[in-house]
């Protein structure tokens, strides 16, 4: 198996990539709605797994956070 290393952001440079308050993208990541990994009290990312997510969000959704939800008439 051949594992490349790569650092981790904290949630700072993180959240300014993607132009969100660091606030919210630690509580994306709480919930599971992007990939992250806690360390201790602090939660780190992996650029090219924002990058995946972003990708995969925007081919399926059309946009990165907001999930649609079904309007009951």
């Amino acid at each position: 198996m051949d594992y490349q290393f790569e650092a981790l952001i904290d949630s700072g440079e993180a959240a300014k990539l993607l132009g969100i308050h660091p606030k919210t993208l630690q509580n994306m990541a709480r919930h599971g709605r992007i990939p992250g990994i806690r360390i201790g009290k602090y939660w780190r990312f992996r650029v090219s797994e924002i990058d995946r997510w972003l990708q995969d969000e925007v081919n399926y959704a059309g946009y990165a956070y907001r999930q649609h939800e079904e309007v009951k008439p």
